[in-house]
């Protein structure tokens, strides 16, 4: 119990500054031509729905949605990977807005996953749309 109490601190952590670990393809270079470490997420040019995974999602299913944000090792479950191709054709629109909107309690899936009961339909719907974007990646 300690364990989930200190990784949901660290996440709520990350979540709340809004910036995080960038993916390899996202790292800005140094003067000697290496990535560096860690860069703010510029979000301006991006649609709301990534908007929204790159601010509240990211901490455990990574920028690139594979399952693997800072966070996802310290948990029990591993976050879901939303880029496999399998998952992609099984899992229904209506399925992501729930797990979304009520956590992964809502379809019996780990409480790890938090509810966003505060998104609007609007939000819901750009963030479904990301997710299914996460298929092509």
């Amino acid at each position: 119990m300690p364990n989930l109490i200190r990784i949901t601190s660290v996440s709520l952590a990350l979540v709340i500054c809004g910036s995080g670990f960038a993916s390899a393809g996202q790292l800005a270079q140094s003067d000697g031509g290496e990535p560096s470490r860690l860069r703010l997420f510029d979000q301006a040019s991006q649609p709301d729905g990534q908007k929204l995974f790159q601010t509240r999602c990211f901490v455990c299913h990574g920028r690139d949605g594979k399952g693997d944000g800072p966070s996802a090792s310290g948990l029990a479950e591993k976050p879901q990977d939303l880029t496999d191709a399998n998952w992609q054709r099984t899992t229904s629109d209506d399925r992501i807005r729930s797990v979304i909107q009520g956590g992964g309690a809502a379809i019996g899936k780990s409480g790890a996953m938090p509810p966003n009961p505060d998104l609007t339909q609007e939000q819901m719907q750009g963030l479904v749309a990301f997710v299914r974007s996460l298929a092509r990646k």
